[in-house]
């Protein structure tokens, strides 16, 4: 029998609940029961006058939509509108009806753009979550990785222009004593914005954008256009690919290097568990100052070099000099051949191997990030609101990492309980307390022998090739 169509029935009223409306296994119900935003009042209370002006909105809650527009990739307009229809969204706003008035788009423009630019919530927002993945066992900090990718500025090659503007016509020709007359017609152009780029020459010296001013033309490989760009860097943790720390950077040769040993640095805020002890990247890391930097940090570069796989003798002058200057330069030489020497012999072992393997994940996380989360291309224009979508996109994607953490864990829980179980029923309450004192202090043994014999290994050789 073929099935009738049925009659639309539009009620005056509907009763149900939102809770029932969103399943208890969704990422952002997961998200909500994980991390406590409710640092973010204290963290923005200096931006608000305690008894004058009318009451500003919940600043928690924009935070809970800006992340939910980076999880999703969705801009500032189109968040207020899936906050406005979506329940699960709701009830990660901590909304309790669909009858809660939405923030509109400009006031989360100004809040972020003016009331909490300087106030740093955009740090503290992904530092709490990293320590937080920290406390949960999911990073241990020890191996460590960085790399930098390339991020499309929000401008045009079209609004690239000369810094100083050229010698204007009248005064070019009576410079070169030319006395006729000019002609004043040229070419009419398709459109005001377009330009004959014929013949002309750009760079980072001479030209930058109007639209952009801190975006520079950039090209990652050789036979790539150059387009005006900026460098994002990620310092993740090998192991759980959670990202330590992020940072925007305006293009330059040293960018990369420099950007890695900030990072590097920033890792004393956090409370890790192990102490950083290697540190994975590619070519563009190995040069010899930055390896002597991170081996006076302690930490064991797995970076290949670019210079040549042959060690290097130390470099000795046969006359002593007395000019400060010029005897910081020799120290300087000689602290690079000897840190680039070490670097050689780390590249034959194992460890090193491993590293450069598993660096990759670096590479699996900017894809991530450009595919998912919108780092493609920047979001505003300037440095500082990049970096502003750097930590959200970090948080976002740590905060992916510690909800399936923290489902495998449970999983895991589940699992040794029953195990318990099952042992208690075979064996006596005695019997199975010195089962897991064994098994606990194997580990902590095994640990600490490994621990100690990695750092002396490779710390002996590089003290021998500094005496």
């Amino acid at each position: 029998m073929i099935p009738q169509k049925q009659e639309q029935n539009n009620p005056i009223f509907h009763y149900f609940q939102m809770e029932d409306l969103v399943p208890q296994d969704h990422i952002l119900r997961q998200i909500d029961k994980l991390v406590d935003f409710s640092f973010v009042r204290d963290a923005v209370k200096d931006c608000y006058c305690p008894d004058n002006g009318r009451p500003g909105v919940d600043p928690e809650l924009v935070v809970r939509m800006l992340l939910i527009g980076y999880l999703y990739n969705l801009s500032e307009n189109r968040v207020c509108q899936e906050v406005r229809m979506h329940a699960e969204k709701r009830i990660f706003c901590h909304m309790t009806s669909f009858e809660d008035k939405v923030p509109d788009r400009s006031t989360i423009n100004k809040l972020r753009n003016h009331r909490w630019a300087q106030s740093g919530l955009f740090q503290t927002i992904m530092h709490r979550i990293v320590q937080q993945c920290i406390d949960v066992g999911l990073v241990s900090g020890r191996h460590l990785s960085v790399d930098g990718t390339q991020i499309r500025a929000n401008a045009s090659v079209k609004s690239i222009e000369s810094i100083e503007p050229p010698v204007p016509l009248d005064e070019y020709l009576a410079g070169i004593g030319f006395t006729g007359d000019i002609d004043d017609t040229s070419r009419s152009l398709s459109h005001p914005q377009d330009r004959d780029f014929h013949g002309e020459r750009f760079t980072n010296e001479t030209h930058r954008s109007t639209t952009d001013p801190d975006a520079r033309l950039y090209k990652k490989s050789k036979g790539k256009e150059a387009s005006l760009s900026y460098i994002g860097h990620d310092l993740i943790d090998t192991k759980s690919r959670v990202i330590l720390d992020t940072r925007a950077t305006i293009v330059t040769g040293t960018a990369e290097r420099e950007a890695a040993l900030a990072m590097v640095d920033t890792l004393e805020t956090y409370t890790l568990s192990d102490e950083p002890s290697t540190l994975a990247g590619d070519t563009g890391y190995g040069s010899g100052d930055f390896i002597a930097d991170l081996l006076d940090r302690g930490i064991v570069p797995h970076i290949p070099l670019r210079a040549g796989n042959e060690p290097e003798p130390i470099p000795t002058w046969k006359n002593k000099t007395n000019f400060a200057h010029i005897q910081a330069k020799r120290n300087k030489k000689v602290r690079e051949v000897k840190a680039r020497n070490f670097s050689r012999f780390i590249a034959s072992t194992a460890d090193f191997k491993l590293s450069q393997k598993l660096r990759k994940r670096n590479e699996h996380l900017f894809a991530e990030a450009k595919q998912n989360h919108g780092m493609k291309r920047a979001r505003y224009r300037g440095i500082d609101p990049l970096q502003e979508q750097l930590y959200f996109t970090a948080s976002v994607q740590n905060l992916k990492r510690l909800v399936a953490f923290m489902r495998r864990k449970k999983a895991a829980v589940q699992a040794h309980l029953h195990e318990n179980v099952v042992s208690c029923i075979l064996l006596s309450p005695f019997l199975v307390w010195i089962n897991h004192f064994t098994k606990t202090f194997t580990h902590l043994l095994h640990k600490s022998i490994f621990d100690f014999l990695d750092k002396q290994k490779y710390f002996r050789f590089y003290c021998v090739l500094s005496s």
